[in-house]
């Protein structure tokens, strides 16, 4: 026996004689501790969520805080597009690609500022015409969001390219802390208003991501440098921003269009309870965040591994979110008690019921969509996503105005399961052809 294998027979010993609990830390490339990252971070994000909604409640109407959930759920589709998915492609290019880092984060970070600019602009023209809002709450919102939130967003892929997970999700946690601390502070001080939030979280928003920018990253040895955007980060971007922007419209979309339809009051109704539901959400998200990276490596032609990769990941989602499903149902009068204080939004726990089948569905769409990202299919991992954002825009129009916030369910949960056949069957068909066409290769070698 050669010293390579007694050497590789070695480690496996190794590896099997280490403890359960460390084997499954450190298994699916250290998923659990990134879960746990991801966790924090997403437990901070609904601490502060759940917050303000408290801090809220007491300082708005049930169509003002519509309005503002409406204006919130906007600038999510349009973020999405704008920066999020720019900040998931520099990550792409950067572990799946191997892209020059200065060049690449470059040319990232000036595309989210131009991005950010941009649709600023055409937020504050737009926006008024659909949501009840002033056009400097509007504006301040849409800043706060777009530009400061945008370059927090894509240093801390940038972080993460470069580091790890885990330093990745601090730079996240700062913002969410400042965002925290402020509603804390306007709820202390008793100056509720949608103006005061969306001037305080455009302050704090834009202060961090000047300290990110002129503090933080020199410190690891980046200095940004604006400039041209490359061809290469802006075609990158559509295949990431597309998808996201559509999927973003698919689950944020039910509240502009209430908002579009003039039913600022179920708008508000509809997202109150939609608050309950994310607390089973989000740690079904967290999972999903830290896995996604895991799918970017091509795998050197492994058949089948992106399709048994999905099943994994999908079947610990099933599981998990009928958990949370079966725990967020009995619990309901304690939800009821601790977050629907004010009785204006007490009629928002009827609502819940309907929205829980949403949970299994959001939390397994995304399993058989990261697998065709890993084989090398964002195009048609981004028409996916498109046809199925098509599908809830045609629904939440016909829908809505029959039903109000039960049409909006109804829609999201066709859309969400159109997603589901959609992504599941064609990555199986994508394997598939990926398997042959690896069997084809090595029988022409072999000859």
């Amino acid at each position: 026996m050669s010293e390579v294998s007694m050497g590789a027979d070695d480690e496996t010993d190794a590896v099997s004689q280490q403890p359960i609990l460390k084997r499954a830390w450190t298994a699916f490339d250290g998923l659990a501790g990134d879960t746990l990252w991801s966790m924090a971070h997403d437990v901070l994000v609904l601490v502060t969520a759940v917050t303000s909604f408290l801090i809220l409640q007491s300082g708005l109407s049930l169509g003002e805080y519509g309005a503002y959930v409406g204006l919130h759920s906007t600038l999510a589709i349009v973020g999405a597009i704008c920066y999020a998915g720019g900040g998931l492609a520099l990550l792409q290019r950067l572990l799946g690609e191997g892209d020059e880092p200065k060049e690449a984060m470059d040319s990232f970070l000036s595309l989210a500022l131009l991005g950010g600019t941009f649709t600023v602009v055409a937020v504050t023209a737009v926006a008024p015409r659909i949501i009840d809002l002033t056009r400097w709450e509007i504006f301040l919102l849409a800043v706060a969001e777009l530009i400061g939130g945008a370059l927090v967003f894509v240093c801390a892929m940038a972080v993460q390219g470069a580091i790890g997970f885990g330093a990745a999700t601090r730079i996240k946690m700062g913002a969410i802390s400042l965002r925290f601390m402020t509603a804390v502070a306007l709820g202390l001080s008793g100056r509720i208003s949608v103006l005061a939030i969306a001037a305080g979280f455009c302050f704090v928003l834009l202060s961090y991501s000047l300290f990110l920018l002129i503090i933080h990253l020199p410190k690891g040895g980046y200095r940004f440098t604006f400039r041209r955007p490359s061809r290469t980060a802006v075609s990158s971007t559509t295949m990431f921003s597309v998808p996201m922007g559509a999927s973003g419209l698919q689950t944020d979309g039910d509240k502009v269009m209430l908002n579009y339809f003039g039913l600022s009051t179920e708008a508000g109704l509809y997202s109150a309870a939609y608050r309950v539901v994310m607390i089973g959400i989000t740690p079904l998200m967290a999972l999903d965040t830290a896995a996604f990276q895991r799918f970017l490596p091509r795998g050197d032609g492994e058949k089948g591994l992106h399709w048994r990769r999905s099943v994994r990941l999908g079947g610990l989602m099933i599981a998990a979110s009928a958990v949370v499903v079966a725990g967020i149902y009995l619990f309901l009068p304690v939800f009821e008690f601790l977050l629907l204080r004010d009785e204006k939004f007490r009629q928002a726990i009827d609502v819940v019921p309907w929205l829980l089948p949403i949970i299994p569905l959001v939390a397994t769409s995304n399993a058989p969509l990261n697998g065709l990202l890993g084989l090398g299919l964002p195009r048609l991992r981004m028409n996916i996503y498109i046809a199925s954002a098509i599908v809830s825009l045609v629904l939440y129009a016909l829908l809505i105005p029959m039903w109000g916030w039960k049409g909006a369910v109804v829609a999201t949960i066709a859309s969400e399961v159109s997603l589901s056949i959609l992504g599941w069957s064609l990555l199986w068909r994508a394997q598939r052809a990926a398997d042959r066409a690896a069997d084809d290769l090595e029988e022409r070698l072999s000859v």
